[in-house]
This record gives C-alpha cells, structure tokens and sequence, in this order.
C-alpha cells in the first residue's frame, strides 16, 4: 500500500498478455486510461513473427497458420517469395513463382513485383494489388492492361 495525496492505495501487477511471444513488457498510462483502467500492458520484443501490443498478429510479411493458437510459437509463417524475377511468358501473367493459395492453403505468396504490399487479408489471402494488377496474389494484369517492364507500374 502506498499513499498519494495522503490517501490509500493498493497498488498490483498484472501480468502482460503476450501470448507467450515476449519476455517484457512495460506499462502505458494512457493505454491504460483509453481501456477504461483495465490494461496498460505494451509487449516489448514480439518474437516468433508476431507484432502488436500483445503479440497478437503476424507482422508485415507472414500469415496466420489458423490450425495453431495464437499462442503457438509457429502460429505465423513466412512469406513464399525468395526472389523477385519478374518475366513471363505471356503478357498477361506474371511470373516470379507459383501462385499461392491465400492464407487459407499455405503462404500469401504476394507478387513481388504485382503486390502493392507483403502481407495479405489473413482471412481471404487477398494480396492489395498495385494499379493495372489483379489476382489473389498480383500476379496477373488486369483485362485492358498490358504487361510493362516497369517493377513500379508492371501492367499499363
């Protein structure tokens, strides 16, 4: 018990929920004052690809394997791409590696070149596309829009 302004307090810790991803973290008053006085916890450090004030997403670049917890330290898997090659055979395909299936069936797979990001909607898999670009993971022009060689704009 501590006194401030010569009144009482019992002052306690709670424990950060890190879903078992981080070994620290700090408290944040107004974290703490935004949450009606219920949790001023900030997780330092997510580990095992997990970001968020409670490690409680899959940081930018990997998806949610939905078969695990959160919880689980292999709960967030990474990305399919290992190169960004972009030819193709035709004008209309882009090409880098085999198109992924959404987060449903596996990696995002986002095009390298055709995605406007890495990471994907972790509930349909879809990847944002830049402009001209269509297809769960951008790897094809859109109808009307032609192959470029551009890596900023691939399909004009």
């Amino acid at each position: 018990m501590i006194r401030i302004l010569n009144k009482p307090y019992l002052l306690f810790c709670l424990a950060c929920n890190c879903n078992l991803h981080a070994r620290r973290c700090r408290f944040n008053m107004e974290l703490y004052k935004l949450s009606g006085r219920k949790s001023g916890g900030v997780c330092l450090n997510c580990r095992h690809n997990t970001a968020g004030r409670h490690c409680h997403y899959c940081k930018e670049g990997y998806y949610r394997d939905m078969s695990k917890p959160i919880s689980h330290r292999k709960a967030c898997k990474g990305q399919g791409f290992s190169h960004t090659s972009f030819l193709s055979s035709t004008p209309e395909t882009l090409s880098a590696a085999a198109p992924g299936q959404g987060c449903a069936g596996g990696a995002c797979d986002c095009h390298p070149v055709g995605a406007a990001g890495k990471t994907c909607n972790q509930t349909t898999g879809q990847c944002p596309c830049k402009d001209g670009v269509t297809g769960i993971t951008c790897n094809r022009c859109a109808k009307g829009y032609q192959q470029s060689r551009s890596p900023i704009a691939p399909c004009i």
